[in-house]
C-alpha cells in the first residue's frame, strides 16, 4: 500500500470509539504498522451499521484476519460500539452490541491478538456500563452477570477466560 492509499485509509477516521453507523472506520495502531477497520455489514437498509465486519491489515495493505459479526436476518448479529488499540499495539479491542436488541445489558468484549493472529471473545464479561483500555493492555469492563467492575491485562488471560472466534 503506497502512501496515498494509507492516507486514504486513515482519512476514513481513527480514534477510540466507533459508533454503529454506515461508514467504515479505520483505527491505526500506535506503532503505525497495522490498520483495523470496522466495516458496516448489516443486511437491513438503513441499519447497515448495526452489524459489523472487522478487518486487520498491515500498513502495506496485506490482510491478516477478518471476522464478520453479521447475521443472515440482520437481527441476530453484532455491531462494534467502541474500539481501541492497546498502547503496545498487540491487541485491537472492541465492545459489541446485539443488532436485534437482545440482552441489552450484555455487550461482549472481543479482541484481535497480534501474536496469535486471531479474534477472541472474553467469557463472563460485559462492557455495557464500563469500557476503557489503558496501557499497556488493560481493559476495564464489568463481570457478567453481577456487573461488578473489573480491570484485566489481556496478556495474562487464560484459555478458560476466552472463546476463539472462527
Amino acid at each position: 500500500m503506497g502512501l496515498l492509499s494509507l492516507v486514504a485509509v486513515l482519512a476514513l477516521g481513527f480514534g477510540s470509539v466507533a459508533a454503529p453507523h454506515a461508514k467504515s472506520t479505520a483505527f491505526l495502531s500506535p506503532d503505525k504498522m497495522l490498520v483495523a477497520t470496522v466495516i458496516p455489514a448489516g443486511k437491513q437498509e438503513g441499519a447497515e451499521g448495526m452489524e459489523s465486519r472487522v478487518e486487520i491489515r498491515r500498513k502495506d495493505g496485506a490482510r491478516l484476519r477478518i471476522h464478520d459479526f453479521s447475521s443472515a436476518d440482520g437481527e441476530h448479529g453484532f455491531g462494534v460500539d467502541g474500539a481501541e488499540w492497546t498502547a503496545d499495539s498487540r491487541f485491537f479491542v472492541f465492545r459489541m452490541r446485539s443488532s436485534g436488541g437482545h440482552s441489552p445489558t450484555y455487550a461482549p468484549v472481543v479482541f484481535w491478538d497480534r501474536t496469535k493472529n486471531g479474534f477472541y471473545q472474553l467469557n463472563d464479561y460485559t462492557a455495557d456500563m464500563t469500557f476503557s483500555v489503558t496501557a499497556p493492555d488493560k481493559v476495564s469492563m464489568n463481570a457478567w452477570p453481577d456487573l461488578k467492575p473489573v480491570t484485566i491485562p489481556l496478556h495474562a488471560l487464560q484459555d478458560s477466560q476466552l472463546s476463539k472466534l472462527r
